[in-house]
């Protein structure tokens, strides 16, 4: 009964939640008649810059022919021609839309021609990330004529030169076997989105989402005047209804951001140790900031006896601000500026307490374990060939200086 009663006050709040965001969105209408606009529906659960969770799932939502707006392939129709490669003969009818797809932010294929979306707003590109997705397609059997790679960008940019690996040429050559195009939000989508409008405009839902979603795209290029005070007490009077349902959130959170760290490195640890058990040893928790230490209990080497490899949070109490590397052994006497930093890749600085450190996550490392960059086997991956690296290393001496 107790479960059923909490499961009700859960859909009781969103319900409520929903409507209260739509009398918002009212209000919103009326402001921007004066002149003011601030209410996004987008921004209240994302921020407008989250590639994955709000851009990539709107995105594919709309070009999915067996999407919930039950317009079947207008939409994806629409993005091929706005995007000028509706020459590209693929079949929209029998089309599927995936969104991370083997990593793939959005994957689109008739079982024939296939469309790669790679979506950044302001992330890095990674090392060969192109060439893996085009290798992850080929798997498939696609061949290159067959394959389309979009680039989408706030600034129309090409991607970084070693994200096309050993596809460069196909991609950018005089005669490129493999098709490739740039596409910007500012440009391409926002004409999509306006030429999406247009066909709906007797729809007021999926307008409203539409009208929504191009107020994000403004927000990108800084072009989106927000009022000075957003109007919350609708918003303020739901919560009170709910108070026991929004209570049992907010005070599960941090519990369960912990729980989503703590499982994304028992899988880390039981990649390693199926590889380096018999060479390392490999603790998770050991203290509360301290998610996983690794220790080489073989080894003879000087520097495993006053090192060791260590994945840390700044914040502890919120688990963010990661930060992974090589800390001193606090049992033994050993000051870290006497020693050379090793030329480790990913591992760029040095403190008193660290012999090199790195950032390999963003600062909310949570966000990074759902969205799966980097998933348990890349940051395993990761981890080995940084202790590769230091098992190359010679622990010398600074010269001192006179």
């Amino acid at each position: 009964m107790k479960i059923k009663s909490e499961k009700e006050d859960f859909e009781k709040l969103f319900v409520d939640m929903s409507k209260g965001y739509m009398a918002a969105k009212a209000e919103a209408d009326r402001q921007r008649a004066t002149g003011k606009h601030d209410y996004n529906i987008f921004t209240l659960f994302h921020g407008f810059s989250d590639e994955v969770n709000l851009h990539s799932n709107f995105i594919a939502s709309l070009l999915d022919p067996n999407g919930d707006h039950y317009k079947g392939d207008l939409f994806l129709k629409l993005f091929l021609e706005m995007c000028g490669i509706d020459d590209f003969s693929i079949d929209t009818s029998t089309a599927t839309v995936f969104k991370e797809f083997k990593h793939i932010d959005i994957y689109i294929s008739d079982g024939k021609k296939h469309i790669i979306l790679e979506n950044k707003v302001y992330a890095k590109d990674q090392p060969t990330q192109i060439a893996r997705y085009i290798e992850t397609i080929k798997d498939e059997g696609a061949k290159d004529e067959d394959i389309y790679v979009l680039y989408l960008h706030p600034d129309g940019k090409l991607p970084d030169d070693q994200s096309f690996g050993d596809y460069h040429t196909r991609l950018l050559g005089k005669n490129p076997s493999i098709k490739f195009k740039v596409i910007s939000y500012g440009n391409e989508i926002l004409k999509w989105i306006d030429r999406c409008k247009n066909e709906v405009s007797n729809i007021t839902d999926l307008n409203v989402f539409l009208s929504q979603y191009k107020d994000v795209i403004e927000m990108i290029y800084n072009r989106y005047k927000r009022i000075d005070e957003m109007e919350t007490a609708n918003l303020v009077e739901i919560f009170k209804e709910n108070y026991t349902a929004v209570s049992e959130v907010a005070s599960n959170y941090q519990e369960t951001r912990k729980k989503i760290i703590d499982e994304f490195f028992e899988n880390v640890k039981d990649i390693l140790e199926n590889d380096l058990k018999d060479k390392y040893s490999i603790e998770l928790n050991s203290v509360a900031y301290r998610p996983m230490v690794i220790k080489n209990t073989t080894s003879q080497d000087e520097k495993w006896r006053k090192f060791y490899f260590t994945v840390e949070f700044q914040k502890s109490s919120t688990y963010s601000e990661p930060f992974v590397g090589f800390r001193k052994d606090d049992d033994k006497e050993v000051k870290v500026s006497d020693f050379d930093k090793p030329n480790i890749t990913q591992l760029g600085e040095q403190t008193k307490y660290f012999l090199a450190y790195g950032k390999l996550f963003d600062d909310d490392i949570c966000k990074n374990i759902i969205d799966d960059k980097p998933s348990p086997e890349d940051f395993a991956g990761t981890i080995k060939d940084i202790l590769e690296q230091f098992e190359k290393y010679n622990l010398s001496q600074k010269p001192k200086q006179n």
